[in-house]
């Protein structure tokens, strides 16, 4: 993650797949850009195919506006009010 002094802890979602795997390629392209991310909702995606776009790509909320610059389709989310 990047070095700042904002709160880490804080996750939001670029990305959402049909697949694991795409979450996957995205996930390894941050992490080789020096940014922790994780996959949320791999195996459900896995074991339950006809459930989509439950599979999202998450990074901390400080790191979010550059994992959106780097992944193709990543946006991103709405403010909430």
């Amino acid at each position: 993650m990047t070095n700042n002094t904002t709160d880490q802890s804080r996750v939001v979602a670029i990305k959402r797949y049909t697949t694991p795997n795409e979450a996957w390629f995205d996930a390894e392209l941050l992490r080789n850009h020096g940014i922790e991310c994780s996959v949320d909702g791999a195996i459900g995606g896995t074991m339950l195919p006809f459930i989509q776009g439950q599979v999202s790509l998450l990074v901390a909320e400080a790191d979010a506006a550059e994992a959106v610059r780097i992944v193709p389709g990543a946006a991103l989310p709405a403010d909430e009010k």
